[in-house]
């Protein structure tokens, strides 16, 4: 199954290593994830890395992660020794005193494979540049899916979702516009992902809410 979107927060200048930056920890079972182009250095937040190289458990001699802050300074580096390929979170060590920016996460793998990708890195979200950004999200949710759940054949159609955002930047309400093909399968993928998007606080929405679209098509291999 191919996702005919772009992926917010990552990058895939090779396609065999693919780097995913989540705002938190998903539950085992949870049906979407909080994708996310933001880290914030203040407690509470549980935010975190997912590398995926195979789609089967494969001796890839290991993983490390490094990530470098908006000098390029080195704040933390992990291995994982054990790590098989399949996609794998870890909890994101952003360190201390790293400055603020655009951060780069390099992973390695023992096999010479290697990717790297950008994550907005600040104190708090009121610090960040996306602040300003009001009537976009800094966290949305994507579904949670694989190609086991149909058959490939079945792996064709649309999802369209809107939601409306309160001032405070919380998603109050989730409706589906299109499910087609496959997409009719994931509407409840739709409405949990819908629900942990976050967009930044606006004061203006008191009146009118803001409505945001969000749109995925998906193609058999």
């Amino acid at each position: 199954m191919i996702l005919l979107s772009a992926v917010a927060g990552s990058a895939s200048a090779d396609d065999s290593l693919y780097i995913e930056f989540l705002w938190s920890k998903p539950a085992s079972d949870a049906i979407a994830r909080q994708q996310t182009r933001q880290f914030v250095t203040e407690a509470g937040h549980d935010h975190q890395i997912c590398v995926a190289a195979e789609t089967a458990d494969t001796d890839v001699g290991g993983l490390w992660i490094t990530l470098a802050d908006a000098r390029g300074e080195t704040v933390a580096r992990h291995s994982s020794p054990d790590y098989r390929g399949t996609k794998r979170c870890y909890p994101a060590d952003l360190g201390q005193g790293g400055v603020p920016g655009a951060w780069t996460v390099t992973a390695r793998l023992g096999d010479g494979r290697s990717q790297e990708a950008s994550i907005r890195v600040d104190p708090r979200i009121d610090a960040s540049p996306y602040s300003l950004e009001r009537d976009s999200p800094y966290v949305v949710g994507r579904p949670n899916y694989d190609a086991s759940l149909f058959p490939a054949a079945q792996w064709s159609g649309r999802l369209v979702w809107v939601m409306e955002v309160d001032p405070e930047g919380r998603v109050t309400h989730v409706e589906i516009e299109v499910a087609e093909g496959i997409g009719e399968h994931l509407r409840d993928r739709a409405f949990a992902a819908g629900y942990m998007s976050l967009f930044p606080p606006d004061p203006a929405r008191a009146a009118t809410p803001l409505r945001w679209r969000r749109s995925l098509s998906f193609a058999p291999e």
